[in-house]
């Protein structure tokens, strides 16, 4: 079986690669995770609050690993990179603020229904789980698998990453 193939998919106007988006899933589900909300309606400071914590651990994840690529190619390459290998390397970087957009959409919607912090954090993570799901099902679905294995193909990755989550929470505490 060889793995020489393009790992992006097209999803709309974007294009994403699977294993950038799962681990990106990951890393925004662990810091709402721990993330210490209040239980209070979301209010402008507490919806602000909430939408950094969307932003900043993808921000922070874009950067490392556009920082990372930059300096392995540079070792790599027999020459010096110029401004459009930069480019490239940070727009392909891009995907992990995608994962941002779903969070905002969901706590926008929590903020305009009037729904407490907690409440909007654990529908943000619960969205993560299904998410995972989803990739889960897709994979099984893409290895030629039919709807019952699907299914227990994205009910077990949603499991593992939850198990990810909380040996993440565990970890920093």
């Amino acid at each position: 079986m060889s793995i020489d193939h393009n790992p992006r998919l097209r999803v709309g106007p974007f294009w994403i690669e699977p294993r950038v988006v799962i681990y990106a899933t990951l890393i925004q589900m662990t810091a709402y995770a721990l993330f210490d909300v209040p239980d209070i309606p979301i209010a402008v400071d507490g919806f602000n609050v909430l939408f950094w914590v969307a932003i900043v651990p993808m921000f922070a994840l874009a950067v490392a690993h556009a920082f990372s690529e930059v300096l392995d190619l540079q070792i790599r390459l027999p020459r010096r990179m110029n401004w459009a290998d930069v480019v490239v390397i940070l727009y392909s970087n891009l995907q992990f603020l995608y994962v941002s957009l779903i969070p905002i959409i969901l706590l926008s919607a929590a903020w305009l229904l009037g729904i407490d912090a907690n409440s909007a954090v654990n529908i943000v993570l619960y969205f993560g789980l299904v998410s995972l799901a989803g990739w889960g099902a897709y994979g099984a679905r893409q290895a030629g698998l039919r709807a019952w294995p699907c299914v227990i193909f994205g009910a077990a990755y949603a499991c593992l990453g939850a198990l990810v989550v909380v040996l993440e929470i565990f970890i920093r505490h």
